[in-house]
């Protein structure tokens, strides 16, 4: 459309033809949109059909199943006490010094989890909304006490 008109013809009334523009983007983007449905649809068919193709050559994979604890005698748990989880630890670096604020780089630093950054950062977003840390502006969090 706008490849055949001219300067003088378009100059004249813009109105008509920047009508005529929003109209035919709206359209454009629906189809985009649809596109982009139908190529996501089609990403998860590949993957899934590679799983498919994955269990046909090696069979389906056996259900896990939990570990065995062992236990004493009298029939206690005798497992060794598990590792802090990440958000264990992110508090209690934080509670060291609770007027302090963090980037989530420098906690991964501390935690020696720099390649897992975005996993440390998904933790202090969570601790966040449940209460534990407040996330200021900038991206900084602080322990609350």
């Amino acid at each position: 459309m706008i490849e055949t008109l001219e300067w003088p013809e378009l100059s004249s009334d813009p109105e008509k033809y920047l009508e005529a523009l929003e109209k035919k983007e709206a359209e454009l983007n629906q189809e985009l949109y649809k596109l982009r449905q139908v190529a996501r649809q089609m990403r998860q068919l590949l993957k899934v059909k590679d799983t498919l193709a994955g269990w046909r050559d090696a069979g389906i994979p056996e259900q896990r199943q939990p570990e065995a604890r062992p236990t004493d005698a009298e029939g206690t748990d005798t497992a060794t006490p598990q590792a802090p989880t990440r958000k264990m630890r992110i508090l209690a670096l934080l509670g060291q010094d609770p007027h302090r604020h963090w980037k989530v780089s420098d906690v991964a630093h501390a935690l020696d989890e720099v390649p897992k950054t975005k996993s440390v950062r998904v933790a202090m977003d969570e601790l966040a909304r449940a209460g534990s840390l407040t996330k200021l502006p900038n991206a900084f969090y602080q322990f609350v006490q």
